[in-house]
């Protein structure tokens, strides 16, 4: 959820699915082409996370968010912006739909830690990988795990200290849009 900008958001369950699962999809599905130099292994990839990864990713969403079926695709889209910046939401009606996310935004996180001992894991295979590649392997074995281990070092490097700006905007959003909910009304 944290890694899914906020334009997922304005299509149903449906779209997010096909635009999540279709540009993991893709992407995967194109490594896997160059890795392989086989366009079949690649269209293989790409149907596979297309309607897998898509369906669950999307169904994952919707499960640290459920509040988010009761607005519309914009409203949606406009709450997830609005707090992955950490700007006031502006509209009384969509404060506690903002809290939703952002706790969503948290929860999702916190379920993930666990798991984030993976990440160095794979990085040195990745590495080992590329060496083998680069000494017995073909030009597109190379290439696709040299690409593998760009997205690794962002994912260890880049991310965590993105992930925490995201959650402190996250966070500044929520207790804006709390106080809006607690101001006392005028009639």
């Amino acid at each position: 959820m944290v890694t899914v900008p906020a334009f997922v958001w304005r299509g149903g369950r449906v779209r997010r699915a096909l635009t999540i699962g279709g540009a993991v999809g893709l992407s995967l599905g194109a490594l896997a082409w160059i890795d392989s130099g086989v366009w079949f292994t690649g269209v293989i990839v790409l149907v596979v996370l297309a309607v897998f990864y898509g369906i669950w990713m999307s169904r994952r969403m919707a499960r640290y968010w459920p509040t988010a079926g009761q607005l519309d695709g914009p409203d949606r889209e406009r709450v997830a912006r609005t707090v992955r910046r950490g700007d006031p939401i502006g509209h009384e009606r969509l404060a506690q739909p903002g809290i939703d996310y952002a706790r969503g935004m948290r929860a999702a996180v916190e379920d993930a830690r666990p798991f984030r001992w993976v990440v160095p894991l794979v990085l040195v295979v990745s590495v080992a990988t590329a060496v083998w590649d680069s000494v017995f392997g073909s030009w597109g074995n190379l290439v696709a795990s040299c690409i593998y281990l760009v997205l690794f070092f962002f994912e260890i490097f880049w991310w965590p200290k993105r992930r925490d700006r995201l959650l402190a905007n996250a966070d500044r959003a929520a207790d804006i849009a709390q106080q809006m909910l607690d101001e006392p009304k005028t009639p």
